[in-house]
């Protein structure tokens, strides 16, 4: 019988009760929708224009930290842990098709949120460009930073995540820290740009129980369709401005003429000395491009 509750164990897990304490943020709040309890920010004026900002895999609302302190200034800025990540953690029903879109469908529905912009990077990205072609009465603007859409291959370490039971071993076996961070840092352009702090962040936040799991569902269902449906970028018929790191080793900066292909209307810009997070190794100058574009 203990053999078997080993074999079902997540090795390494840290309890929710202790990460919450060191993670949350003063202003964190909880939203009870499809079963999770959806940790969210909200922050800045309730009457200014509502942006929504939506991370990347095995990221957090964290990653925004920086660009919520100075949109807020102009906007109501709403950062969330999706889905299967962060102090949210794994969606009961796992991973389906449109399930972020309709996820976000009910959570800006939960809010009273009628219109809004939404920004997100990588597999947010992905994420935002559905909920705009999905839901257009809802998206006036849409930002994506170095973002999901077409193939691509992605670090070895996510890359047996999504093979069959990849997911599942890795769960099994007590995670190095050293090698979760070696990949962290090919996201930076300058890797001493991230501190021991945003490390042990991310590394925290990958042992929360059952996010490890839900974040190779998520990588099998992408490995699974080959990719994403380019059909859905070509109907976003909203303006759209696209921010890129030149260095970008996740994603090909030259997704960018894919993305302006599919939408005419969209402009890019793309950013030397900056991997694939620009909202973190470049958070002024990201924040103030997405601003005038907001606003103009």
């Amino acid at each position: 019988m203990r053999f078997w509750q080993n074999l079902m164990t997540e090795a390494g897990a840290i309890p929710l009760q202790e990460l919450r304490p060191g993670l949350e943020m003063p202003d964190s709040r909880y939203l009870s929708l499809q079963g999770m309890q959806v940790h969210y920010r909200d922050v800045g004026d309730p009457q200014a224009p509502v942006l929504i900002l939506l991370h990347g895999i095995f990221s957090s609302l964290h990653t925004w930290n920086d660009w919520t302190a100075i949109l807020s200034q102009d906007f109501r800025v709403i950062s969330l842990d999706s889905p299967n990540f962060g102090l949210t953690g794994p969606h009961p029903e796992g991973m389906k098709r449109h399930l972020y879109s309709d996820f976000l469908n009910a959570f800006t529905d939960a809010l009273g949120i009628q219109q809004c912009y939404v920004a997100g990077n990588s597999l947010g990205g992905w994420m935002t460009w559905e909920f705009a072609a999905r839901y257009p009465h809802k998206v006036l603007k849409a930002v994506l930073l170095d973002s999901a859409g077409y193939f691509f291959i992605p670090p070895s370490g996510l890359l047996f995540m999504g093979l069959p039971l990849g997911g599942w071993l890795t769960a099994r076996v007590v995670p190095p820290s050293g090698a979760f961070n070696a990949m962290l840092r090919t996201t930076y352009a300058d890797p001493g740009r991230l501190s021991d702090e945003v490390l042990n962040r991310y590394y925290r936040l990958w042992l929360r129980p059952g996010n490890r799991q839900a974040g190779a569902r998520v990588l099998r269902f992408i490995r699974n369709r080959g990719g994403f449906n380019p059909r859905l970028i070509r109907q976003v018929k909203q303006p759209v401005l696209i921010l890129w790191g030149k260095q970008d080793r996740w994603i090909p900066p030259a997704h960018t003429e894919r993305f302006i292909q599919a939408m005419p209307q969209a402009e890019a810009i793309l950013y030397d000395d900056c991997g694939h997070m620009p909202m973190e190794e470049l958070p002024r100058e990201s924040a103030a491009d997405c601003r005038r574009f907001l606003l103009s």
